[in-house]
Order: C-alpha cells, then structure tokens, then sequence
C-alpha cells in the first residue's frame, strides 16, 4: 500500500510490537480506519489457516471471556452473535398472536414438475413460550400442517425460523418476519419446499416426508449460522452436523480468530507460569494485524458470499476454511449473473453482475477499487467488538469515508472538502447514499409495503442513471427521485426533474460543461509565456484550482457550484496570465 504515510506505519509497527498479559481484561478498541487499513499489512504472519491450526479444536466463546471480557461482551450484543437462537419470548419478534398470514403468489410445482402460481395461507400462534405456525389447505383441511419453532434466525432486518425434523436436522421454515415493516412478508421464503401446485387457489402443503432432505438446515444455513462443527450425510441420506469440540449456535470468536483450544491451553499455562503472552506469538489469530488484506477479506467471504460448494454442491456454503486460507473460491464457486445458466442463481444479481441482494458482499467488494488498488479489507471500515457505530463500523457513516477521502487522507482526494456545502450536503445526503446506494435487498414484499430495497452495494461505484437505462441496474438516485415525477433531494417537485430521461440529460450536461472548461482552461495556459515570472504565478495558482478540481473526480456530482466557480477563477488568473 504505498499511499498509506509514514506515520500510519509508525502505528501499526508499535501495535504489532506490543505485549498483552495473559489476563487482557483491557477494554475493546475500535480503531479508525486509516488505523486498521495501516494494520493489515502486506506480509501477514499466518501464511495459512491450515498449517497455522493444524487440525485444532473449538473451544467456545465461554472460554474466551475470562481474558477478554470487554470483547466478549460488546461481541454478544452484536448480530453476529445471535444470528441463530432457540426460540423465546426475548429471541422470537414476528407476531404469533393468533396472526394470518396471506401469501401471495408463490411460483411452486406440481407433483408432475409443472410450475404453477398458488397464494395460500398460513396462521401463526403461541401457546405459553412455544410458537407454532400451521400452513393451510383450505380444500382439505387434513393436508394442513402444523409445526413448532425449533430455532430462531437473525432478527435485524428479517427474522425466519426452522423446525425440527426429525431427530438430527433443522429445516428453514417458509415464513419469514421483516422487523422493518413488522409484518410477514407475502412471498414466503422458498415456498417451492413447502407447498405443491394441486390446481387449487392455495395449493397443498408438504407433509414431513415430502419435505426435500438435500435443503434441510444442515446443508444449507448451518456453516454460516454457527461455528466449529463439521457436515456430513448420515446412512439415511440426511446432512448432520457434528461439533469439533465446543460447537455453538451463532457467528462466535473462532469463526473469524479461528479454532482456540490450543490458545487457551497457552493462556492457562502462562497464567499458572506468571509469564505473558506475546502479542503475535499465540496461536490465535487477529484479523487486523496477523493476516493481509486477501486473507481478511476471505475471512467475512465464507459467509458474506453467495456460492455453492465446489465438492459437495448440497451444501451452501464452504467447509474447511480457517481464518489465515486464501483458496475460498477453490472450495466455494461464487454465484454471479454471467456465470451460470441457472436463473435461479442469476436473480440475485442485475445483469453487469452486482448484486440485488444481501449477503453478496465478497462478490461486489472484489469488483471494486477499494480491495483492487487500495489494498482495502473489510475490516477497515467494519470492527466486531468494542463501541461501534450502525452496521458495527468503525465510525459513523458520515464521517467514516471522509478519514480517508479528503485532500490529506490516506486517498489523497479533496472529495470532501469539494463535496462540503453542496446542495447534496445540505441535504443531509452523506458519501454512502450514492457510493453504497440500496440496490439490493433483504426484505422483501409485505401487506404494508412493495419490494425493499434495504441492502447497500459494496461495489463503492456509483449506479448511474445511464446503468439504470442500459441494464437495468437500480440507480442511486432512485432512493431520493422515487417516482415518475422524481422529486428533488430537499423534497420539493422539480421540474427539471420531472423524468428520468432529464435527469440523464442534464447529468450528462453538467459533465460535459465540467469537461469543456477544463480543456478551455488547459488551452489558455498552453498560450502563456512562462519566461515571464509574473505569468507563471498566476499559471501555478490557475493550476492549483484545476488539480482540485482533478483530484476530486467528480466531474462536477459532487459539487457543481463549487467546481464551476474554481473553473471561472482558474479561467481568470490564465487570461490575466495571457496579458502578462
């Protein structure tokens, strides 16, 4: 990373050095991001998970708590942590009070494989602390089923629950809670595991048997959903699960610092001893100063990406990776819109192969700049305990690109400067409403509310409104020009606003006027006599407001006003130059 400065270094190298005691109950520090981008250095220390654990054993978040507490205990209250929960009072949030749910239009198959569209209805309830929901056959009732919450999935921006099916597996449940809208979302999730086209309006609901045993949970959610087990097929042909030690629902310590059995040994034994631990030296791994960026990144990638397993293609998700492996995608094939025939693949993506949906981020973040020539992690920007902001960043999204997008950050780029005071600024829009925009989603479709878009793009590129004409693509600015007659950032209806053609037009013009009087600047300082002293100062000072102007990039997006203003002041000083 050779525009990261000197003192970043200086840090890193300091932190690295560093000593921790066997006890570390020293509170958990969110480091800013030009910090951690500093700290993931080119050569890491662990050369692969594979040699580096050797087979190790889990040994469970409890044993972790001890010496870390502060860490441990911001870890729990984060998603990670409960993304896989027994059902509760406290755990469960979707409406189970007597609650029908109306599904609408579900695209299933009959049992001859013919696709036909079915909206049946299902009817959710409690009964004490247990919850249950029973999926109706309105034609002939005795095909309705009914069946207990066993497990509770997530519950930030949707909610979904598993039953239980027979003794060894968990299988997703088809009804699905968005927390945003607080209701059930219509479309179900995988309707085509539950239900069967029989030719009537609401279809007939999968008996236990009929249930497909390749999507039980085993297959499908469990390697990302919980940490340190192992996934095989049983004698029956079902998937099981089976713990390397100290397995445990959720997203614990050991599925980003890998197996610890080892580390705690050597933490008991210098604790008896009186001696320390070096950081560096134990056999553990830290994230953000034992591994690079590719290893980092692959880290968040065995669950943040969306795939098939190369080997195995029941199972959903990678096996065998350790924190430290960079062959993620020799164990996983990624999912993308060009590479598969599959439909059902490609609709997670818009056809220039972002993504439409959550949980793709390893496919966009690779596309981009910021892993590409930054030399970027995902942990720069995200950390996973101590005091972080919304999606556990390291600062507040408004403040966190400008640490290092501004004239003396680690970017070397004036875009905030250049950006402040803009109308978008005064709007309240901050660098993520257009660099991440929402085009993808988690949630979908409820009775309150259409398709949400409620998943940002890790792309870092801006979706134009070009791309939103040419492929399809959801464009950044549709969040705040929602509808035909696209009203304007502050609220107000614009007419120069008034369709998406205009919107691109004038876009384009802004660009081009940008274009023009930088070359028409360029051109009356290529006439200036630079022999003559007090010419070449105006010409170094014209310069200066063009580099700034360069160095923005925007091409005026960022701040028309400003950047014509700097265009007719460098214009002015290059014709009093000429006059020289």
């Amino acid at each position: 990373m050779p525009w990261v400065t000197d003192t970043l270094r200086c840090v890193a190298l300091a932190f690295v050095c560093a000593t921790l005691p066997a006890a570390a109950t020293e509170p958990a520090v969110v480091r800013k991001a030009p910090e951690a981008l500093a700290l993931t250095g080119k050569t890491a220390r662990v050369e692969s998970g594979q040699k580096f654990f050797g087979g190790g054993q889990y040994a469970g978040s409890n044993s972790c708590k001890t010496c870390h507490a502060s860490q441990y205990q911001s870890w729990q209250s984060t998603w990670h942590a409960k993304m896989e929960r027994w059902p509760t009072a406290d755990t469960v949030v979707g409406d189970f009070d007597n609650r029908r749910i109306q599904f609408k239009n579900l695209r299933v198959r009959s049992l001859d494989g013919k696709e036909g569209t079915i909206s049946p209805t299902a009817l959710a309830f409690r009964k004490g602390d247990k919850f249950f929901f029973t999926l109706n056959d309105s034609d002939d009732p005795k095909n309705s089923q009914t069946w207990e919450v066993a497990k509770v999935l997530g519950g930030k921006w949707d909610q979904g629950y598993e039953v239980r099916l027979g003794t060894d597996n968990y299988f997703p449940a088809p009804i699905r809670w968005s927390v945003n809208q607080k209701d059930w979302i219509i479309g179900g999730f995988n309707p085509q595991d539950w239900f069967v086209a029989d030719g009537t309006a609401d279809g007939r609901p999968f008996s236990p048997a009929e249930l497909p045993i390749n999507r039980v949970a085993e297959a499908k959610c469990n390697g990302c959903h919980m940490t340190g087990f192992t996934y095989s097929k049983n004698a029956d042909g079902l998937w099981k699960s089976q713990a390397k030690g100290q397995g445990e629902l959720g997203i614990a310590c050991e599925s980003c610092h890998g197996p610890g059995a080892r580390h705690v040994a050597e933490a008991n034994s210098a604790q008896s001893s009186g001696t320390r631990l070096l950081a560096g030296k134990t056999a553990i791994v830290n994230p953000l100063t034992d591994l690079n960026a590719e290893q980092a990144t692959q880290v968040c990638g065995q669950c943040h990406g969306r795939g098939t397993h190369k080997d195995t293609p029941d199972l959903s998700f990678p096996t065998g990776f350790l924190p430290g492996d960079t062959d993620l995608t020799s164990r996983f094939r990624l999912w993308s819109y060009s590479g598969t025939n599959n439909k059902a693949e490609s609709d997670y993506f818009w056809p220039n192969d972002w993504s439409a949906r959550n949980r793709q981020q390893l496919q966009d973040f690779t596309k981009s700049g910021h892993a590409n020539k930054a030399g970027m992690s995902c942990i720069t920007c995200h950390a996973f305990h101590g005091q972080t902001e919304v999606a556990q960043l390291r600062s507040k999204p408004a403040d966190l690109c400008v640490e290092c997008h501004r004239a003396g950050g680690a970017a070397a780029r004036p875009n905030a400067e250049m950006f402040a005071g803009s109308r978008k600024d005064e709007a309240g829009l901050t660098c993520v409403d257009c660099h991440m925009a929402r085009i993808g989603s988690r949630s979908r479709a409820t009775s309150r509310s259409g398709h949400q878009w409620d998943a940002t793009s890790h792309v870092f590129a801006v979706p134009t409104l070009l791309m939103e004409k040419t492929v399809g693509v959801r464009s950044a600015c549709t969040s705040c020009h929602a509808d035909e007659h696209r009203q304007s950032v502050t609220g107000a209806n614009s007419a120069s606003h008034s369709t998406q053609q205009q919107m691109l037009v004038e876009m384009r013009n802004r660009a081009n006027e940008v274009r023009a009087g930088l070359a028409e600047v360029h051109a009356l300082i290529a006439r200036v006599n630079m022999n003559e002293p007090a010419a070449a100062r105006l010409v170094h000072e014209a310069r200066s407001k063009l580099a700034f102007i360069a160095a923005d990039n925007s091409k005026g997006m960022h701040n028309l006003g400003r950047t014509l203003a700097l265009l007719r002041e460098s214009k002015a000083l290059a014709e009093r130059a000429l006059a020289e």
